[in-house]
């Protein structure tokens, strides 16, 4: 709360005060106190509200005064300008001439302890987005982080960062209780760095109904895309994808991908949990669903191959994990292709190739042991390493 001493102070009272304010000028200031006394008056006097201001007609803490204008605290905090005859008194206990980064975190602290789990007044509200806004240009004067501090959210509640969304997934912000979405006039950069959390990348989804659709024309680009997905050549096209953002070979078992289904949905709802298990929102519609034991994608039906394509690259990315490409476009692009077209389109895309890609490795020709000799294979070895070694002139 706002410093509670002192609506109405008698004339004799203030002259007594400015006693006080005439004594440590005198000893401190003019009379060439040390450093360290200085400092001791500061700690003693930084927290206790001992500045007189008449425009406010209270004392304040010099914590919560400063030289510079602060009008964006809202009344909760002052400004004595320089030409006050005791300024320099005030510096000496505490008076700061502009807000730092802590003074705007001991700001929203301040409101979180008051308001608890209560809505922000319209008052209170416009000062902390001011603040928030202030806080993002300080911080980067200062450098530094934060971590964890009250944000602001959109039922104009204060919480924990770590306890909110970034609402990064638009079709999911409106079946989440609104005390979990950031307010939309806090930055979404400075919550991120302050640790919220993600709504697209921190939530987990489990299907709760899966209705299979009816429709010839998706059916049929479903059946394309197993297709290219079960060949063999999409597997290797799949590692030279991880490789190129890698660089290295993926040690990865894809005999999976050889009997997988897709399928077309007409309704996918999913329950969102948070990654410790705590569910924040009940049945919603999702876009895709890996069935794991059935090795199905269900992908939700659209008029758009586009759209479908996209959502079968992002729920097969998903089950990379550690080997999930950054760039969807080229896995969406050899998805919808002929599996015979496969190579020549990552040619096209300038997808690296992998090391022996292109070339007979002696474990391919060893394999074919009834038609070509094991000095066969160490020729092509030799001649292999020789025209790599030239290329790349090595002694």
């Amino acid at each position: 709360m706002i410093e509670a001493a002192t609506s109405e102070i008698e004339k004799p009272e203030i002259e007594s005060v400015k006693a006080i304010y005439r004594y440590l000028e005198e000893k401190f200031i003019k009379g060439g106190a040390t450093d360290q006394e200085k400092q001791q008056i500061k700690h003693r006097f930084f927290h206790r509200p001992c500045l007189w201001d008449k425009a406010t007609a209270k004392f304040w803490k010099p914590k919560h005064a400063f030289f510079e204008p602060v009008s964006f605290f809202g009344n909760r905090r002052v400004s004595i300008p320089t030409s006050h005859p005791y300024w320099e008194v005030y510096q000496l206990l505490g008076q700061n001439h502009s807000p730092l980064v802590q003074d705007y975190l001991c700001f929203l602290q301040e409101l979180a302890t008051e308001y608890k789990d209560l809505p922000l007044n319209e008052e209170d509200k416009a000062s902390l987005i001011r603040v928030f806004n202030r806080l993002e240009a300080q911080l980067s004067l200062e450098g530094g982080s934060i971590k964890n501090i009250p944000i602001l959210t959109a039922n104009d509640g204060l919480y924990l960062a770590n306890k909110i969304f970034i609402p990064d997934a638009s079709w999911r912000k409106d079946y989440i209780d609104s005390s979990l979405i950031l307010h939309p006039r806090v930055s979404a950069k400075l919550a991120k760095n302050a640790g919220a959390l993600s709504l697209i990348k921190d939530v987990i989804e489990k299907p709760v109904d899966v209705t299979k659709g009816i429709s010839i024309a998706q059916d049929e680009w479903c059946q394309t895309w197993q297709k290219a997905i079960n060949s063999p050549e999409f597997q290797t096209g799949l590692k030279r994808l991880i490789f190129h953002e890698s660089d290295s070979e993926p040690i990865i078992d894809m005999m999976w991908l050889k009997t997988v289904k897709v399928s077309p949905c007409r309704q996918i709802k999913v329950d969102l949990f948070w990654k410790d298990e705590t569910k924040i929102a009940s049945a919603i519609p999702g876009t895709y669903y890996f069935d794991e034991f059935s090795r199905i994608f269900h992908i939700i039906s659209s008029k758009s191959k586009f759209i479908m394509l996209s959502y079968l690259a992002e729920s097969l990315n998903n089950q990379l994990g550690e080997y999930a490409v950054q760039n969807l476009l080229p896995l969406a692009s050899i998805i919808d292709a002929e599996p015979q077209n496969i190579n020549n389109l990552l040619n096209e895309l300038r997808i690296r190739v992998l090391l022996d890609d292109g070339e007979k490795s002696s474990e391919e020709l060893t394999q074919k042991s009834d038609i070509i000799d094991h000095d066969e294979v160490i020729r092509l070895f030799v001649e292999r390493v020789e025209r790599e070694s030239a290329q790349w002139n090595y002694p």
